[in-house]
């Protein structure tokens, strides 16, 4: 299964979402790839590979995507982690939708990366950690996913985003196909009034589409603790009670009709 982690919103918890279901996953035998397209590289950070974010001797999809000859290169760029492969980002991604603007089937690229290099064959779950924007990078993860994950804060800022996303995955579906929502995790949820509250307009809005769950993730110290060393909550050293949500996500993706 491929599944893009997206929410043009900045703040949503796109990376830890992406990073702790991917560890998520892994916990229950699977084996995972996942793809960093996020310029910021935050996902590489997270995950302990800083130091190949800036190193000029590396590869990345910044040198592949855009050239239609190096479409069977995928395993060039991947890593190994204690838990997942990893594709990193580079710092030279920051100029890879110039570098895609004017390319052929330039929505296209990660999908026919994907294809040719036999990835679905090699990994039970590819996850694709997005940018924070809904440009070129984010429209070739959603064409190559075809499977969206939306992290979200539980604030009523997250409306707009997500009407936003919305629009722009109607826009795709209309050129390349169907797009489904798999589910939404709602990130550092509080008690306070406004968090239920949007709690309330996330059930609304997604538990009505079919095979769509909301899941609830409570601010949690030892998430960020998990991230400062590099691996995701699951091969951190303390206990914490969001784990279980995460194996709910991960058994939500196993048992889902696309997966």
């Amino acid at each position: 299964m491929r599944l893009g982690v997206t929410n043009q919103k900045g703040g949503a918890g796109k990376t830890t979402t992406t990073l702790n279901v991917a560890g998520a996953l892994n916990q229950r035998g699977h084996d995972v790839l996942v793809i960093d397209l996020d310029p910021q590289g935050h996902a590489t950070e997270g995950l302990g590979f800083e130091d190949l974010y800036d190193d000029p001797d590396r590869d990345s999809l910044f040198d592949v995507l855009p050239d239609l000859d190096r479409m069977g290169d995928l395993e060039q760029l991947v890593v190994e982690h204690q838990e997942v492969d990893v594709v990193p980002s580079h710092e030279r991604m920051i100029n890879a939708e110039d570098e895609l603007a004017n390319v052929m089937k330039r929505e296209e690229r990660l999908d026919m990366l994907f294809d040719e290099s036999d990835a679905d064959q090699r990994w039970n779950y590819i996850l694709v950690d997005c940018p924070p924007n809904l440009g070129v990078l984010t429209d070739n993860a959603i064409v190559a996913t075809g499977n969206i994950l939306i992290p979200a804060q539980a604030k009523s800022t997250s409306i707009r985003a997500i009407e936003l996303l919305f629009k722009q995955l109607r826009s795709i579906e209309s050129a390349f196909g169907d797009v489904d929502e798999v589910g939404l995790v709602a990130n550092e949820v509080g008690v306070d009034g406004e968090a239920e509250e949007m709690m309330e307009w996330f059930k609304d809005v997604f538990e009505n589409r079919e095979s769509c769950e909301v899941f609830e993730i409570r601010k949690r110290v030892a998430l960020q603790r998990a991230w400062n060393a590099g691996v995701s909550i699951f091969e951190h050293e303390e206990d914490c009670d969001m784990e279980e949500v995460y194996l709910d996500v991960a058994e939500h993706l196993e048992d889902y009709p696309n997966a």
